[in-house]
């Protein structure tokens, strides 16, 4: 399958995961000072993306636990970087 014809099939996928980033990137700038809502906001976004890549990868490929631990260890990645970037 060509890269245009896989971008194709998954874009609603694609489109959605941008929109979740970039909502959660500004429910964390909206809370400004307030650390305990910037936390909030940022595990939720990253259980949200742990969340909606796993539904993808068991909808459209096969979702084994290896798939499951890669997602788990991408968004606590994720997560542990945001809280050092917002100091959190």
């Amino acid at each position: 399958m060509k890269v245009k014809e896989r971008i194709q099939k998954h874009l609603w996928y694609y489109i959605s995961f941008v929109v979740i980033q970039i909502l959660g990137f500004f429910w964390v700038m909206l809370s400004g000072a307030q650390t305990q809502a910037q936390t909030i906001a940022l595990f939720a976004t990253t259980g949200l993306y742990i969340v909606w890549s796993l539904t993808h990868q068991y909808i459209h490929h096969h979702l084994s636990p290896k798939i499951v631990v890669e997602y788990i260890l991408i968004g606590s990645l994720g997560l542990t970087f945001s809280l050092l970037l917002f100091n959190i």
